[in-house]
C-alpha cells in the first residue's frame, strides 16, 4: 500500500473519532481566547461529543471577507510566517495565514497526496500550475521536500518551454492544470512527438475532470493520471487524497467534515493561524464511510457543483461581479453588455452608440484593446469582445 502515514491514514474509526473530538475542543478553547469574533459567538459553549458539532455557529466565506485582512488570525502577526491569498465571494478577496507548524504539517498532508500517486525519493517532479496558484505551487514543493523528490524549481510559462523541460529534465511525474494538460496533448499531437518518448509516469491534476476527459488525457500523455481535490481558504493541495481507487479520502485527523443542505461544511482541526469553525465551503458533496481496497479508513468525499457564481476561467476563480467591475475602469462604463464565460475565455457582446459605428475603425480597436488588456492586467484572463450596435442587440443589459 501507498500510504504515507498510516497512523492517521488507516486509523480506526473509533480512534479517530476520539481524536476529532480532543482536536475540536482544544480548537473552540483557543478560538475563545485568541479570536474576538468567535469569542462573542461561542460565549459558554461546551462540546462533549461530535454529535454537539451541530450547535456550533457555522463560518461564511463573506465572513471571512468581511474581516479582511487579519480579523479571523488567532495569533498575532510576528508569528505567522507565510500569507496566501484566495478569492472570496464575489471576487472579495481573502487571506490565510500559517505558522511554521502549519507549514510543516502542510508538507506532510501533501506528501500523502505524492505518495498516494506512487512518487518517491527517486521521482523529478514538475509543477505548472499557471498565474494565480502560487499557494499550491508551494504546497506541492512542500510536499516534494517532505518525500525527499526532486523539483524543477521553474514554472514554464510557455507550453513549447514547457515541453522542452519535459524532454531535457526528464521529469518523471508532472503536477498540473487539466487546461494545461490539455494543452500538452495538442502540442505532442501537432509535432507528431510520440508521448512515450517522454519519461512521465504519473501526472496529478489540480481538480478532478470527469471520466471521458481524464481517459483521454491519459491517453494522450501515456502517464497514469489521478486528481486533487482542495479548497484554497482551508487547503489546497492537501485537504484529501485521492487513492488508487480514484476516491478522495479527507486527512480527517486535521478535519472535520459535515454536509448540511447538499454543502460541505469543513472544520479545520490543528491549524494554528487561522482556524476556521464549520466553514460553509460553497462546494455541493456526498460523504460515505465505507471500507476501501486502498487500505484507508477516512471518510470518502464525492465533490459536486459549487452553490455560488463561481466559475473556472483558464482555471482561475472568476465571479460575474469581477467581470463588470473590470469593465466599469473602461470606456465600456455604462454601456449595455452581455457576458458569456467558458472555460478558456470571457465572451463580451458590448452594445456601442450608433457614433463610434460611425467614427473611424481604429475607435473601435482601441475600445477593444483597452478592454483586452484591462482583463489579462487585473484579472490574469483572455476576454473577446464584440462591438454591437443598438440595432442588432436591442435584448442587452446594461453592465
Amino acid at each position: 500500500m501507498s500510504i504515507f502515514e498510516p497512523r492517521y491514514e488507516t486509523m480506526p474509526r473509533e480512534a479517530m473519532a476520539q481524536l476529532q473530538l480532543e482536536r475540536l475542543q482544544a480548537l473552540l478553547v483557543r478560538l475563545k481566547r485568541n479570536v474576538r469574533r468567535y469569542r462573542e459567538l461561542l460565549a459558554d459553549t461546551r462540546v462533549e461529543s461530535l454529535d454537539d458539532l451541530s450547535r456550533l455557529p457555522m463560518t461564511r466565506p463573506e465572513d471571512l471577507a468581511d474581516s479582511f485582512p487579519y480579523g479571523r488570525f488567532a495569533l498575532p502577526l510576528r508569528e505567522v510566517i507565510r500569507l496566501h491569498s484566495a478569492v472570496g465571494p464575489e471576487g472579495r478577496q481573502l487571506v490565510m495565514g500559517h505558522t511554521q507548524n502549519d507549514i510543516r504539517q502542510w508538507g506532510r498532508l501533501v506528501a500523502r497526496q505524492l505518495v498516494a500517486t506512487g512518487v518517491t525519493a527517486n521521482d523529478v517532479i514538475q509543477i505548472n500550475l499557471g498565474n494565480g496558484a502560487s499557494g499550491s505551487y508551494s504546497g506541492y514543493v512542500l510536499g516534494a521536500q517532505t518525500i525527499e523528490a526532486s523539483v524543477i524549481a521553474e514554472d514554464p510559462f510557455h507550453i513549447d518551454y514547457q515541453l522542452a523541460m519535459l524532454e531535457n529534465y526528464r521529469p518523471t511525474v508532472l503536477v498540473t492544470t487539466p487546461t494545461n494538460a490539455a494543452a500538452l496533448v495538442a502540442l505532442l499531437d501537432r509535432r507528431r512527438i510520440d508521448p512515450q518518448s517522454l519519461h512521465l509516469r504519473t501526472v496529478l491534476l489540480s481538480r478532478p475532470v470527469p471520466e471521458a476527459e481524464r481517459s483521454a488525457l491519459q491517453s494522450g500523455l501515456f502517464a497514469r493520471l489521478q486528481g486533487n481535490f482542495g479548497i484554497a481558504e482551508v487547503l489546497d493541495p492537501g485537504f484529501c487524497v485521492q487513492c488508487p481507487e480514484g476516491r478522495f479520502h479527507l486527512n480527517e485527523d486535521q478535519f472535520l467534515a459535515e454536509v448540511a443542505d447538499g454543502e460541505l461544511v469543513i472544520t479545520t482541526l490543528a491549524r494554528e493561524a487561522t482556524p476556521l469553525l464549520r466553514y460553509a465551503t460553497r462546494v455541493s458533496c456526498l460523504l460515505r464511510r465505507e471500507k476501501c481496497p486502498c487500505g484507508r479508513t477516512t471518510v470518502v468525499l464525492e465533490p459536486g457543483a459549487r452553490r455560488d457564481s463561481q466559475v473556472l476561467v483558464q482555471e482561475m476563480p472568476i465571479y460575474d461581479r469581477q467581470i463588470r467591475d473590470v469593465l466599469a475602469q473602461t470606456s465600456a462604463a455604462g454601456h449595455p453588455v452581455q457576458i458569456e464565460i467558458t472555460g478558456s475565455e470571457v465572451i463580451l457582446s458590448l452594445t456601442v452608440s450608433t457614433r463610434i459605428f460611425d467614427d473611424l475603425v481604429g475607435t473601435l480597436e482601441q475600445l477593444q484593446l483597452e478592454i483586452e488588456s484591462e482583463f489579462a492586467s487585473r484579472l490574469g484572463i483572455k476576454a473577446v469582445v464584440r462591438l454591437v450596435s443598438p440595432q442588432s442587440d436591442p435584448r442587452a443589459a446594461t453592465g
